[in-house]
């Protein structure tokens, strides 16, 4: 019997597979604190609007046409809650008329300016 060189050649072996990455180390993750709100702001104060008797630091505009009608937009968390209530009366009472009628918009009832409320108030003819 005769031998092909064919059967005389190794069978061919597979590469040796590449050696594996070394395991990456994971550092723990400390917890987070919990988050607290922060604190409230102590009642403002500071300067008065003369016109509305809200601080100067709320009133972001007050307009008005012929002293009959006015238009506030403010920040009420900057003011405190009686200033707003006493606002519409004082409005009036600076152009030399009295309070006919007044309402104030829901915080955050479908505002553009979130913490921003708009205060609409008629004044009764001179």
């Amino acid at each position: 019997m005769q031998v092909t060189p064919a059967a005389q050649q190794p069978a061919p072996v597979a590469p040796a597979p590449a050696p594996a990455a070394p395991p990456v180390a994971s550092l723990p993750v400390p917890p987070s604190p919990p988050v607290v709100a922060p604190p409230a702001p102590a009642l403002p104060t500071g300067p008065v609007d003369s016109r509305t008797g809200l601080h100067q630091a709320s009133v972001i505009a007050v307009t008005g046409d012929a002293d009959s009608r006015f238009t506030v937009l403010f920040r009420p968390a900057q003011t405190d809650a009686g200033k707003i209530e006493a606002a519409p009366a004082q409005l009036c009472r600076s152009a030399g008329r009295g309070l006919e009628n007044s309402r104030t918009n829901k915080p955050g009832a479908g505002s553009a300016m979130p913490g921003v409320q708009m205060m609409i108030v008629t004044c009764s003819a001179a």
